[in-house]
């Protein structure tokens, strides 16, 4: 994952351009925000929760602003950073609301985005069509999959064994699925 930060980092140093702040999306964007802050060098860090996804590849009717900015963006040259862009909904609502908190500019980016999304981050590390299943949220997709998955009839060690297979931590997976 650093070295998608790191390659969008360097995309948008290319392209030369200053920010007074990066307002990051929580949860997902938590992680590597800090990562692009410091290769930025972008000293002026917020952000905002908008919640979405109700579930793994379960969404809500729309997209709701449930952490605002606590602070003045007036004027300002934003950074809008989140991990992924996969309907884009969570995007356009930020944008839109640092749009009316008075954001002179807005610049978009992400680690990844959808080719389905419905905006197109002004920059990303790389397109994908698959769930993407980030380090910093391992345990909910645990849980998350897991009851899917025990729904459907499997047992634990085939569980396991397809997260294993995903690429998932085998030790994080056991720890997570016995404290179930």
């Amino acid at each position: 994952m650093d070295q998608l930060a790191f390659r969008l980092a360097k995309k948008i140093i290319s392209k030369q351009l200053k920010f007074d702040r990066l307002v990051v999306l929580a949860k997902g964007g938590w992680t590597w925000g800090r990562t692009i802050s410091d290769y930025l060098q972008i000293k002026n860090v917020a952000s905002i929760q908008i919640q979405f996804y109700a579930n793994i590849s379960e969404t809500q009717e729309k997209s709701t602003i449930i952490q605002s900015l606590p602070l003045s963006i007036n004027k300002e040259n934003i950074l809008l950073f989140d991990d992924i862009s996969d309907s884009g909904e969570t995007l356009i609502t930020a944008n839109s609301y640092l749009t009316m908190c008075g954001a002179q500019k807005i610049t978009t980016a992400t680690l990844f985005f959808k080719p389905w999304t419905k905006t197109k981050p002004d920059f990303y590390s790389a397109e994908t069509k698959a769930w993407v299943i980030f380090p910093h949220e391992i345990r909910e997709s645990v849980e998350s999959i897991n009851n899917r998955w025990r729904k459907n009839g499997l047992s634990k060690a085939k569980i396991i064994k397809r997260f294993a297979a995903i690429g998932l931590p085998k030790d994080q997976v056991k720890y997570f699925l016995n404290s179930l």
